[in-house]
């Protein structure tokens, strides 16, 4: 079993490496974290690396319960691998080094990457709500 966490590992950097031009261990990261290292967390991490915005758990098609899901991403977030928003009682989750602010439509829903200015400080997330351009002239 530890040969096939390796071998989704190593696959999950190549593959991640082609699509995003990033470079992520995820089995490192994991290790560096003191964090035991399962198939499950390394597919959870695979998915946020491939992530364009924000999910919700509805978005990762696991195999796994919520309870299960929702462990796992509070032990993430305890230890700075990702980051939570909340937006109508829903958790959305995001690497942190990957982290961006977003603005999310009132109306339709939908989720846009926005600039900020640099901020001095340690920012975890900026999420700014409105109707956005299509929905307002509606």
């Amino acid at each position: 079993m530890q040969s096939n966490i390796y071998l989704f590992a190593i696959n999950f950097v190549i593959m991640h490496n082609k699509t995003m031009g990033l470079c992520m261990d995820a089995v490192q990261l994991l290790r560096n974290h003191h964090i035991h290292i399962t198939d499950l967390r390394l597919e959870m991490l695979e998915i946020l690396a491939k992530a364009k915005q924000p999910l919700s758990f509805e978005s990762f098609a696991l195999n796994a319960n919520k309870t299960t899901f929702y462990r796992n991403m509070e032990l993430f977030e305890k230890n700075n691998i990702v980051i939570k928003s909340e937006l109508q009682r829903k958790f959305f989750y995001e690497l942190a080094d990957m982290a961006k602010a977003h603005f999310v439509c009132d109306v339709c829903h939908e989720i846009k990457d926005v600039e900020v200015p640099p901020i001095k400080g340690k920012v975890k997330s900026v999420l700014i709500k409105g109707v956005c351009e299509e929905c307002d002239t509606h």
